[in-house]
């Protein structure tokens, strides 16, 4: 059994108190001997002293003990003999404790370099940043982007942005926006992702800033080339039959390169040239309207934030949605709870709902679905508000998937494919997004999302 002997001392001091009390009582009270009970008092204190100093011995070295185990100091150095089987029973107790402390502190410690070298190597940058803004560990990678080093202040990042030191110092884990990107005075954008660790002593804001410059020059370009192919694409549609139709029409008028006399013309040629020109004029229209439609696309008006009820707005499209060819023939389910408000711009999002009706009523009606229906859902979250429009038409291709917000692209005959890509740029402005959601019912379905 650990700790006998200890136990045992205890009680056999405890055992001779309380014999010496009973016979200096017994000798004071009943043989009325006082010298002899004098004596035995004296033994009782001289117990009493052995007793308590066995105990400060003791109290001694564990309070050595939990002051190192606090200042995180194992060097203490337990005596193993004392000569007292109790009490070496007592520090070979604590001096295991104290190997252990020292085994797991080793432990720690290499578990600490361990991550701080991955750490170290990471291509992505890492700091972290106390409540009073003073870095207080950073990896090279974030020396690199931000200039920072241990110790200095959170202000110094002014230098890339001066939102940045309010943007880290004010984040809470609670609050939506957890990045933004910010480009410094070398034209590098850099990404700064936030997150925080609240401790019982302070609240630490880690931060993870990496260089995405080349990743957003590269989908710019990207969606540049997709865009520059798209307008040539639809400039030759309207160019090519225009030029080949004056070509033509010029042919019908020239004899040897020379006009002809006005008595060669006959009614067949005159009708063909005002065929002709009909289709030119037809195709040069086309052309004015989508150059009208990339006007509007690029010259989006500023939004004019309000509270809205978007409860009521929605209901609004819907009866607006009547005026669609087939409309009345779709079932409607719908899902909105009453007097859902959000600040937005009224006109902008309605621009958006109308855009995805109508495009869910020419996929219903062009698809020839038997039982057609759209399903419409107003979803409030704590973090945001989203409104789900889905119907049972046609499933989206893969590869027209991920080019239906591309502007101008279209896989209609008589579409201008300015319509989901001037609803994305819409939401956009309005902080949030509009997104082809994938359903297990088979459905098809945009989201829009509002933050």
């Amino acid at each position: 059994m650990a700790f006998k002997h200890f136990y045992k001392s205890i009680l056999i001091r405890l055992l001779i108190l309380v014999i010496l009390t009973t016979i200096c009582t017994f000798l004071f009270i009943e043989m009325q001997s006082h010298f002899l009970g004098a004596v035995f008092l004296i033994l009782i204190i001289i117990s009493i002293i052995n007793l308590l100093r066995y105990f400060n011995k003791i109290n001694r070295w564990i309070a050595f003990f939990l002051l190192g185990i606090e200042n995180e100091d194992t060097t203490l150095r337990i005596p193993s003999k004392t000569g007292n089987k109790s009490i070496d029973e007592v520090f070979k107790g604590m001096d295991k404790l104290n190997t252990l402390f020292k085994q797991t502190k080793i432990d720690i410690s290499t578990q600490e370099q361990y991550y701080r070298s991955v750490i170290n190597q990471s291509a992505t940058g890492l700091l972290s940043i106390n409540g009073n803004g003073r870095v207080i560990n950073i990896n090279p990678a974030a020396i690199k982007l931000t200039n920072l080093h241990d110790s200095h202040h959170v202000n110094s990042l002014a230098t890339i942005d001066k939102a940045l030191p309010d943007f880290i110092m004010n984040f809470d884990s609670n609050q939506k926006q957890t990045s933004a990107i910010f480009e410094n005075k070398y034209g590098q954008k850099l990404l700064f992702k936030l997150s925080e660790i609240i401790t019982t002593k302070e609240s630490v804001k880690l931060v993870a800033v990496s260089d995405i410059t080349k990743e957003l020059d590269n989908r710019e370009v990207d969606a540049w080339v997709k865009l520059a192919r798209t307008l040539s694409h639809e400039i030759m549609n309207n160019i090519t039959p225009i030029t080949t139709l004056s070509q033509v029409i010029s042919s019908y008028y020239l004899k040897n390169n020379k006009t002809i006399e006005l008595e060669e013309l006959d009614l067949k040629t005159i009708v063909n040239t005002i065929k002709g020109l009909r289709v030119i004029e037809e195709r040069s229209l086309a052309l004015m309207n989508f150059v009208e439609n990339y006007r509007k696309f690029t010259k989006l008006p500023a939004p004019q934030l309000k509270i809205v009820n978007l409860s009521q707005l929605i209901e609004n499209n819907i009866i607006a949605s009547n005026c669609f060819y087939g409309f009345n023939t779709i079932e409607l389910e719908k899902s909105i709870p009453e007097n859902v408000e959000f600040s937005t711009d009224e006109k902008l999002l309605s621009q958006v709902i109308i855009n995805l009706l109508k495009n869910a009523c020419e996929a219903l009606v062009s698809g020839h679905i038997e039982n057609p229906k759209l399903i419409i859902k107003l979803l409030k979250t704590n973090i945001d508000v989203r409104l789900e429009i889905s119907n049972n038409g046609p499933n989206i291709p893969s590869e027209i998937k991920e080019q239906i917000f591309i502007p101008f692209y279209t896989s209609k005959d008589d579409g201008s494919g300015i319509g989901l890509s001037l609803s994305k740029q819409i939401m956009l402005k309005l902080n949030g997004d509009v997104v082809l959601n994938s359903t297990k019912d088979n459905l098809t379905s945009f989201v829009v999302i509002l933050n």
